[in-house]
């Protein structure tokens, strides 16, 4: 697709950051965190996203002051959180663009089950297994990465891109 010229992302937004908030909730520790992530699955419409070390619930919602053609009501007076915002950590990458995902995404009880079990076998090591990363010796000289899209920084507050389980 050819880049269309002045346009600004803004131009294409669909408002997707305005359909839902998150809200922090800390690492599960325990069985019974454990079982409080598992009622909120239960409900409709109740996400969870784990992006690196962060855990939040996601809520879906529409923003009151997003007006029909997808455009900010209260621009001028938006809260701190639009503010900060920007288009280098817009939905519309992840959604329309194809960017690499950077966080899970988890639906219901069962799919955070078998993330749970994911993660417990990529932690199990053998016994007589030691625990070392490969040094950069035995690394392979001709490996190169392929390139992808730059990483959005993502705001305290936002998180965007996501792999569903």
């Amino acid at each position: 697709m050819l880049p269309i010229m002045n346009e600004s992302l803004c131009d294409r937004c669909t408002g997707l950051c305005c359909h839902y908030i998150t809200v922090e909730i800390d690492k599960p520790r325990t069985r019974r965190n454990h079982d409080d992530i598992r009622w909120y699955l239960l409900h409709e419409g109740i996400t969870l996203l784990i992006a690196r070390d962060r855990w939040l619930v996601k809520l879906p919602t529409r923003c009151r002051a997003l007006t029909a053609d997808c455009r900010c009501g209260i621009y001028e007076t938006r809260p701190q959180t639009c503010r900060e915002y920007s288009t280098e950590n817009c939905d519309y990458y992840t959604a329309y663009e194809g960017w690499d995902m950077d966080y899970v995404e988890i639906e219901n009880p069962e799919a955070y089950d078998k993330y749970l079990a994911q993660r417990k076998r990529k932690r199990a090591t053998p016994l007589n297994t030691p625990k070392t990363r490969p040094s950069n010796s035995t690394r392979s000289v001709d490996s190169k990465k392929t390139k992808s899209a730059p990483s959005p920084k993502i705001p305290a507050d936002k998180t965007r891109s996501k792999t569903k389980v």
